[in-house]
């Protein structure tokens, strides 16, 4: 019994080493459908990330734009200065400015009107106020000096042809 023991634990490593050399590595054919599968989910991601630093250039722009035309708004209605600070703002995001909302006098209240503009590439479907716009368009902010109202307004690229 004690034999037959031994041989039977004898077979049973030498089999379980034989599967072991089988099963080390990767095939050829396995990699290739790896490799496969890789590509073509890259294929398919990759344009989704190609636009995302644009699209988050718009974003910030529109953003400070809107903010920034309501603390002048703001500045407008309550006749009270502007801060200088914001000018800071304007340079460090790209938003185009036509002019300071306080005209550069930090002790006094604005008196043009101004408009903040978009420089960013602008996505399709990025909003302005309410309106949409396409890949060309440009958000302008305008707030009234008298009155301090915001409006919205989307600019089209202009088409030769």
């Amino acid at each position: 019994m004690k034999t037959l023991n031994s041989r039977l634990k004898l077979a049973l490593l030498n089999r379980k080493q034989g599967r072991n050399l089988l099963e080390k590595g990767f095939t050829l054919v396995e990699l290739m459908i790896v490799i496969v599968i890789v590509g073509i989910l890259s294929a398919v991601a990759l344009p989704q990330f190609l636009g995302v630093k644009d699209k988050a250039k718009l974003s910030t722009q529109l953003g400070e734009a809107a903010g920034l035309a309501k603390e002048c708004a703001a500045a407008v209605i309550t006749e009270t200065p502007y801060p200088a600070a914001y000018a800071a703002l304007i340079t460090a995001t790209g938003l185009t400015i036509s002019a300071n909302c306080n005209g550069g006098d930090t002790a006094k209240a604005p008196s043009t009107d101004v408009t903040y503009t978009t420089t960013a590439a602008t996505e399709a479907g990025a909003k302005c106020g309410a309106g949409s716009m396409v890949a060309t368009d440009t958000c302008v902010i305008t707030v009234n000096a008298t009155s301090g109202q915001i409006s919205y307004g989307i600019t089209k690229a202009s088409t030769n042809g």
